[in-house]
């Protein structure tokens, strides 16, 4: 098959159900409610009785194929800007909004409610497939989409620099009359949106590339001013009229910009539009194109192109909707192991409640997760087989926009691989084996048994001897220099997780491999339970004070990272062969000579 049937069997195939919001379609309760006697008397103002096979051939391809859709409707009617609850309610439950530029025929070309609702979406967890259609010209609804779904930048621009930029316009006014007029024209709204969808990735490069006239869309404004102004003041002239236009704008822009926001190149030689964000994925077609919505979005989503991995992970959201409730009846099988885990949960005390909660959510997800990934496992094994016969370098880096050619980009890949299989989030509610935390600026990383880090298991013995204090061995990891993959990098000795968009990388021991790692003993207050949800505790470390007497000192501490658990064993193992290392007096026969 080709990648694109794989993106419909991941995006498409799944669609149980659709909402079409339309002001001129009609509803169950205008059928069944109120409006149900102007539509017996063909005296309805909505646009539907004037074409209703075009409305009928649109719910019949919905309801084609294996699996018919349900169909639901609603005009949009209760939905007006900033309050859009009435219509929110439906949308978490939809698999795919078709919805109507035009919602108020009241306000002609006006999309603000459709915006609305869009915006209303990108709050939602459940990530919906929309449709947006109109009779307008599609450019002007893209355009008017992407300015209402990004935030504000509030931009940064120097005072001097607007005065500067003031000015120069004024100095090619005086010497050009309309020069002011028509620089202005130059930069509307696809020079905006041009702007902002690279300022996401870099503030200054398409300032760069726009000034040199690299980006088409700028070449008007690079003609006028080329001949009047050197490179620095056509750059401040240009991030002066962009802000202009943003505060001209501004009341058709978002609150904020939503996380993952991304659009089509407009200058596209296909012609396709979409938009998307982590929870949305918006497709434009004109009404002209109404008969195959289906294809519209196919068009769009494989324009998008998504890599493979989102393919994967939609796949098992589709398939947990698919077979979960079948597929459980495997998972609810071993009926005392459940009981046995629930007798704990019931065991448990507040204090480590959550924890043991998220430990038994966690068992019955695999349970479930056992039963659900084969089928997931043989659309990854098709996709992958069916892949084009080149390089799997090129393939691989075509399918997530890496060069793996490149040595940076690919060490990037590495670190944030190793930083993946090596450590995680961190989780609980004391500390434990594995746990990496922050001390007086320090990296440190717990090594003691996990069997002997549970407050509640404690031993009245250690508990007369240390009163709330946990004993536990600590061992302090060194940073590598500039964060660099090391050579020996499966020598065992290195950690990686991630923090923010880096990856940091520390070391078990320093020097050499068969150096000893620096170690030491510490005693976690209120025995080693954190104090909040940062995972924050005080830590005692044994210190010279002044006059060189031995102390207990709390510091504060913070874990960072947890390393899984067969890496955090490794280090335990490490730990333990360094701590018994055993001197041999053997001779070399080598003497003084």
């Amino acid at each position: 098959m080709s990648y694109e049937q794989f993106i419909k069997k991941a995006f498409i195939d799944p669609i149980r159900s659709v909402l079409m919001v339309d002001d001129d379609y009609p509803t169950y309760d205008d059928i069944l409610g109120q409006g149900a006697d102007s539509y017996s008397a063909g005296s309805s103002e909505k646009g539907w009785t004037r074409d209703s096979a075009r409305l009928r051939s649109q719910i019949r391809k919905f309801r084609e194929g294996p699996y018919p859709r349900l169909v639901d409707i609603h005009d949009g009617a209760n939905v007006t800007t900033g309050d859009e609850k009435k219509i929110a309610s439906h949308l978490h439950q939809t698999d795919l909004l078709i919805l109507d530029y035009q919602l108020d025929r009241s306000r002609s070309e006006d999309g603000s409610q459709a915006i609305s609702i869009l915006r209303s979406l990108m709050r939602n967890n459940h990530f919906n497939l929309v449709v947006v259609y109109t009779s307008l010209d599609l450019d002007v609804v893209f355009d008017s989409i992407r300015l209402g779904m990004l935030g504000p930048l509030n931009g940064n621009l120097a005072q001097e620099d607007k005065t500067e930029a003031e000015n120069l316009i004024e100095d090619g006014e005086t010497d050009d009359e309309g020069f002011g007029g028509r620089l202005r024209e130059s930069v509307g709204a696809e020079q905006y949106l041009h702007w902002r969808q690279d300022n996401n990735k870099d503030n200054n490069k398409y300032l760069r590339t726009m000034v040199k006239g690299e980006e088409k869309s700028f070449q008007s404004f690079r003609d006028l001013c080329l001949s009047t102004w050197k490179v620095n003041q056509r750059k401040i002239v240009l991030r002066y009229l962009l802000e202009k236009f943003e505060n001209e704008r501004r009341a058709e822009l978002n609150d904020e910009t939503p996380s993952g926001l991304d659009w089509s190149c407009p200058s596209s030689i296909t012609g396709i539009r979409w938009v998307r964000t982590d929870s949305v994925f918006v497709a434009f077609c004109g009404k002209s194109r109404t008969d195959d919505l289906f294809s519209i979005l196919l068009e769009s989503l494989n324009d998008w192109k998504p890599d493979p991995s989102r393919l994967f992970l939609t796949k098992i959201r589709a398939s947990m909707d698919e077979y979960g409730v079948v597929n459980q009846a495997g998972a609810l099988k071993r009926r005392g192991a459940l009981a046995l885990w629930y007798e704990k949960l019931l065991s448990a005390k507040d204090t480590e409640r959550a924890s043991v909660v998220a430990e038994s959510v966690s068992r019955h997800s695999d349970r479930l997760m056992e039963t659900i990934l084969p089928h997931v496992i043989c659309f990854a094994e098709r996709l992958v087989g069916d892949e084009p016969e080149d390089s799997p370098v090129v393939r691989a880096g075509a399918r997530f926009g890496v060069d793996l050619y490149n040595d940076d980009e690919r060490r990037q890949a590495t670190l944030f691989h190793n930083a993946f299989v090596c450590s995680r989030q961190p989780e609980g509610w004391h500390l434990s084996t594995g746990h990496i935390f922050v001390m007086d600026e320090e990296t440190w990383i717990c090594l003691s048994p996990a069997c002997d880090m549970v407050p509640n298991q404690i031993s009245e013995a250690r508990v007369g001897e240390l009163g709330p204090r946990l004993r536990f061995m600590a061992v302090r990891l060194r940073p590598v220099s500039g964060g660099k993959l090391p050579k020996d990098v499966n020598s065992g000795r290195y950690v990686f997780w991630e923090d923010g968009d880096a990856v940091k990388v520390f070391c078990f021991n320093p020097h050499t491999a068969s150096s000893a790692p620096d170690w030491n003993v510490l005693y976690a207050e209120d025995r080693g339970k954190f104090s909040g949800s940062d995972f924050r505790f005080t830590a005692i470390r044994i210190e010279r004070d002044e006059v060189g007497r031995i102390t207990g000192v709390p510091r504060d501490a913070q874990v960072v990272a947890q390393l899984r658990y067969e890496y955090a064993l490794n280090l335990v193992q490490k730990l333990g062969d360094s701590l018994t290392r055993i001197g041999l007096d053997f001779a070399d026969g080598r003497g003084a000579r």
